[in-house]
């Protein structure tokens, strides 16, 4: 807007200056037209040689209305004048020309309007223009500019400079429209309730509109695993330039899925699971699952889930559970009891957890029987920026955890302490880098169904799970019964067809007997291919691994079936 108003000005002032110029040859005609001199006259803070440095008319230079003109348009570029005009004098038996000029004012003051999200000193250090000095409108024009594109860069797409004045006493002023979002509607959503939406969206009708924060909203809503696509339809504002109408359209997907399975073998007899889980529970997003599994394991296991626990962002999460198996004839487990997590936002992307946990556990080794009850008390948080939690191209997750029991009385008393960090890297086209580090270390005296124990499905992928020799221990495996663990997964994950990914990957890990006895020379090291099939009832996985540590050959390689990625 202000380079139009500049570009006004300039054109009058090259005419004014042009009839000047005719004026005064008309009234001083010089016997000779020949320029015997050069004066420049009005200027205060710009110099001589400033002004007189874009001048290409020389001493001794017949005078030409063409080249004078150029001239004036020259000096008026350099910013610093209102106007200007070119007078003749006789002179030395010639003619002497005189630059006249107007300059701008000096800016006693800068003063910057209607700046919320952006601080004034922040966008005061963009400025070039400074209090004190003479007002050169190249530099505001490219200050203006500067401005503009900055809000443009920290997502404020309707930002923009609407007024340039310079007000009394030579005050400049800066006035900013940082846009706003005029309204926010949500269409496409059959089952899911509007409120369900509405929480995950930061975004407020009559606030300043941000597209970065739009897209972090959009993360947000995608990450429930509600919907299949989201889009955004910006529509414009009659009369306001500086406001949009957001419509938000969404693509809902099945949020629910029921899997029932059986089988017989003579070692284990007739086995089966039946398992239910709901997400989006009446459109509300509550979860609830159920699962039954028989046969030489028993589980019982039901669960609630609460992500707005009393309209606030507080979630509540409910787990019961009772387990029975036999593993062999001499060593008999069962586990019961319950647990429930409360979890709120302390930060961007940080999430805290206070986890309170009850359990049983009888098992029955040799001629000896344990029965113990476990109260114990988590402290977790999570910091996770992925793009999409269920197949993340980029972005990290960290949690960190201390669990302690012993605090609230029970018969065990010890803490585990236990870090898992992520990163992802996105590589050519659609492919990605996945890169996961998981240790677990832990004080007092560890009861065998709190112990560390890695399985070739999760962990470290190509041993088998037949080759878990518990009486070995931590000491000859470095799978089960260690009170201290260390793993490490490197995954390059590609596309193969639609729906279709691949996966080549390297494991390495173990556990260990005590902390003491971590060690980067003792880790078994695992590589093999898979892939990951999304299906309508979620994502399934499949890995191949190799293991060349397998002690026999029969343990070197393995086949696992996953739901999702490993991490």
């Amino acid at each position: 807007m202000f380079k139009k108003i500049s570009l006004t000005v300039l054109v009058l002032v090259v005419l004014l200056a042009s009839n000047s110029l005719l004026v005064g040859a008309e009234e001083a005609v010089p016997t000779d037209n020949t320029v015997t001199g050069i004066e420049v006259t009005g200027n205060k803070l710009v110099s001589d040689e400033e002004v007189l440095e874009e001048v290409t008319t020389e001493i001794g230079d017949e005078v030409s209305n063409e080249k004078l003109q150029q001239d004036m348009q020259q000096v008026f570029d350099l910013g610093y004048f209102f106007d200007l005009q070119i007078l003749f004098r006789n002179y030395q038996d010639g003619v002497k020309l005189i630059i006249e000029v107007i300059e701008n004012p000096e800016l006693s003051a800068i003063k910057i309007e209607g700046n919320q999200e952006v601080t004034t000193e922040e966008l005061k250090g963009l400025l070039s223009l400074q209090q004190g000095e003479i007002l050169n409108v190249n530099s505001l024009d490219q200050d203006v500019e500067r401005i503009n594109e900055y809000y443009q860069e920290q997502g404020y797409m309707l930002a923009q400079i609407v007024d340039v004045t310079i007000k009394e006493q030579d005050q400049l002023e800066l006035t900013i429209d940082e846009g706003r979002l005029n309204s926010l509607t949500i269409t496409g959503n059959e089952e899911t309730k509007d409120f369900v939406i509405e929480r995950e969206l930061s975004l407020e009708e009559g606030e300043v509109f941000n597209i970065d924060q739009m897209w972090n909203d959009f993360r947000n809503l995608y990450n429930l695993g509600y919907f299949k696509d989201i889009r955004p339809d910006f529509q414009p504002v009659p009369d306001d330039p500086q406001a949009v109408d957001l419509v938000v359209e969404v693509e809902e997907q099945k949020t629910g899925t029921f899997s029932i399975g059986g089988g017989y073998s003579s070692a284990a007899g007739w086995t089966g699971m039946v398992d239910v889980e709901k997400d989006n529970l009446f459109g509300r997003g509550q979860k609830v699952n159920l699962s039954w599994e028989f046969g030489d394991r028993t589980n019982y296991e039901l669960g609630f889930y609460e992500p707005w626990a009393f309209g606030t962002e507080t979630s509540l999460n409910f787990n019961l559970y009772k387990t029975e198996y036999d593993d062999a004839v001499d060593d008999v487990s069962r586990r019961q009891g319950g647990d429930i997590t409360v979890g709120h936002p302390l930060a961007d992307d940080i999430t805290g957890y206070l986890k309170l946990d009850y359990h049983n556990t009888k098992y029955e080794e040799g001629l000896g029987l344990d029965d113990e009850n476990t109260r114990s008390v988590t402290l977790k948080t999570i910091r996770d920026t992925r793009d999409n939690i269920f197949s993340p191209r980029s972005g990290s997750r960290q949690e960190l955890s201390i669990e302690n029991a012993g605090l609230f009385g029970g018969d065990t008393d010890f803490t585990k302490y236990e870090l898992d960090l992520r990163n992802y890297l996105p590589a050519r086209e659609e492919d990605t880098w996945a890169f996961r580090l998981k240790t677990g270390l832990s004080d007092g005296d560890l009861p065998t169904g709190e112990r560390y124990a890695l399985t070739g499905m999760n962990e470290v992928r190509g041993y088998s799970s037949d080759y878990y020799d518990r009486d070995n221990g931590a000491t000859e495996n470095g799978f089960v019964d260690g009170d201290a663990m260390l793993v490490s997964n490197l995954e390059y994950r590609f596309g193969i067809v639609d729906n279709v990914t691949g996966v080549a990957f390297a494991d390495a890990g173990r556990t260990f007997a005590s902390n003491s006895d971590i060690s980067l020379n003792d880790l078994n090291y695992s590589v093999g291919l898979g892939a990951r099939f999304n299906t309508p009832i979620g994502q399934l996985g499949l890995d191949y691994g190799y293991a060349p540590e397998g002690e026999i050959e029969d343990d070197k390689t393995n086949l696992s079936i996953r739901i999702g990625n490993t991490f």
